[in-house]
């Protein structure tokens, strides 16, 4: 039923990417939902074959694979299937209708503001079409599911201003439907044979990286299925012994453990008072040589910092700016959003007992507030494009109070307006404006302020709305020749004359230029 989910999903992604209402390039619901799915089923494929076990493999997959806002909340949903299924041995009605509530809980919970018109919408309609079926059988149920679907999901287009002017349902609805509609199709057994077959390819877990942050300590790793302690509680002693790494997570059916620490002993006695432990690693971090860090992948840190700062970008010039500010770049942001384990292996790897975040794009701030939820130390800068994050990325202090420098940058994020320059990637009326594929389109804070077939144009209009902006900073795309770049420079020049202009490589794809205001 979810490999049939799944290839369902993978059979339309394309449709569902082109759902989004801005005509960008970056439109890429359908594909963090997919990435989320076949991440949370190669998890699931790994699990005893019962009913509770896959669904928590699944949970566990959808969680640290849960990539842009569609895919957190489509992890949240898939927690609900494994709060319903604990301890069952088959998934039937009853289990389908308590499954769809408790993901309605958690999907909700995990959005500070539910908008209408969504995939929670949709999530919500569904829930309410099957209250009280619980008695009916599991596929019937998810006729149920889908048949209440299908108005739901059309609704969403008069439900939200954005989706009704751009004359589309959601994107992210209709990607949850294409789920539900394909599981459906395989309890039925009539799954269509024609479509094409998107299997959950194996993921390969990332290679540890060891942060050795006092000399003489030690990496101890271990699991402990079905621990008879809360994980929080857990974290909270060990945190006692433990250097720059103490990373305790999972759940009632298992529990991972990864610290560093001077007291390997304690770790274990620890993990051993929670339950039988299993898939023990205690080594030495002084002993590990660069030989056996090629050969494993472990590489040995310096000691922690006190305050360390993780960024998302989209290319390779503003990794360099980032890095010159003291930041840890991690590649991500239009079409290829960090997942949260990408975030949360980033975090780890900065070393340091306090780490912001800037996530840089509105579809990465949920994964970030997931990763964060994983580890301790963390404050998210919610940050929304990449040139509010390099504006706090200047106000960043390694040195400072992590409280005073966070609230710092969130002041620099709320100061700085951005325009994004790109070309449209169909036909579409949005913000009151009708664009045809291929014109130019600038958005200005994420809305479309101006568009037209000449791009230097377009990029003056948007620019003398920054007027009265004392400093700009042009970030040039990675497709973008010398002579167009400084074209773009002159133009805008003309259209704010009384700012002071810098230009610099940005290295982004699929926007020729970004202008960050001050």
């Amino acid at each position: 039923m979810l490999e049939a989910a799944a290839d369902r999903l993978a059979a339309h992604v394309d449709e569902v990417n082109a759902l989004n209402v801005y005509p960008v390039p970056d439109g890429d619901t359908g594909t963090n939902l997919l990435h989320t799915m076949r991440t949370a089923l190669a998890h699931a494929h790994t699990a005893e074959p019962t009913c509770s076990a896959v669904a928590a493999a699944l949970a566990h997959g959808a969680l640290m694979g849960a990539r842009g806002n569609s895919g957190v909340i489509l992890s949240q949903i898939i927690l609900g299937l494994k709060d319903a299924l604990v301890g069952r041995t088959l998934l039937g009605g009853a289990e389908l209708v308590a499954a769809v509530g408790a993901a309605r809980s958690h999907a909700f919970l995990a959005v500070t503001k539910p908008a209408a018109g969504t995939m929670l919408t949709l999530l919500a309609a569904v829930d309410d079409a099957i209250q009280g079926s619980g008695d009916l059988p599991a596929d019937e149920v998810l006729r149920l599911i889908v048949s209440a679907g299908v108005p739901a999901v059309r609704a969403t287009q008069g439900q939200n201003p954005m989706n009704r002017a751009a004359g589309v349902v959601d994107a992210g609805a209709r990607g949850l439907w294409l789920l539900f509609d394909g599981a459906q199709a395989a309890l039925d057994g009539h799954a269509d044979q024609s479509m094409p077959v998107a299997r959950a390819s194996v993921i390969v877990p990332p290679k540890v990286t060891a942060d050795s942050s006092w000399a003489g300590a030690y990496d101890v790793q271990f699991l402990v299925e079905h621990p008879t302690r809360a994980i929080g509680a857990i974290r909270e002693e060990m945190l006692t012994y433990g250097a720059d790494c103490v990373l305790v997570v999972g759940d009632e059916t298992v529990m991972k453990v990864h610290v560093h620490t001077l007291h390997p002993d304690e770790i274990l006695r620890i993990g051993l008072s929670a339950g039988r432990v299993a898939d023990v690693v205690v080594e030495d971090l002084d002993a590990m040589s660069e030989a056996h860090a090629q050969a494993t992948g472990i590489v040995v840190r310096p000691p922690a910092a006190v305050l360390a700062l993780v960024t998302v970008v989209p290319g390779d010039g503003f990794a360099e700016v980032a890095r010159s500010l003291g930041g840890v770049p991690l590649r991500g942001g239009a079409t290829m959003n960090p997942s949260t384990e990408e975030l949360l292996d980033a975090i780890r790897g900065a070393n340091a007992s306090r780490t912001l975040v800037l996530p840089n794009d509105r579809n990465v701030v949920l994964a970030a507030r997931q990763a964060a939820t994983l580890t301790t130390g963390v404050i998210v800068i919610e940050s929304e494009n990449i040139a509010q994050g390099m504006a706090a990325l200047v106000a960043f202090d390694p040195a400072g109070d992590p409280a005073e420098v966070a609230l710092q940058m969130e002041k620099a994020v709320r100061a700085t307006r951005c325009v994004e320059l790109t070309r449209a990637v169909r036909d579409a009326k949005v913000d009151g404006r009708a664009v045809r594929e291929g014109q130019a389109l600038a958005l200005l804070d994420g809305r479309v302020v101006a568009h037209g077939d000449a791009e230097l144009a377009v990029l003056a209009e948007a620019g003398a709305l920054l007027a009265g902006a004392g400093l700009l900073t042009l970030y040039v795309g990675s497709a973008v020749s010398a002579e167009r770049s400084a074209a773009a420079h002159a133009r805008l020049a003309a259209a704010c004359p009384s700012a002071e202009i810098q230009v610099l490589e940005g290295g982004q794809p699929h926007y020729a230029f970004v202008i960050q205001a001050e």
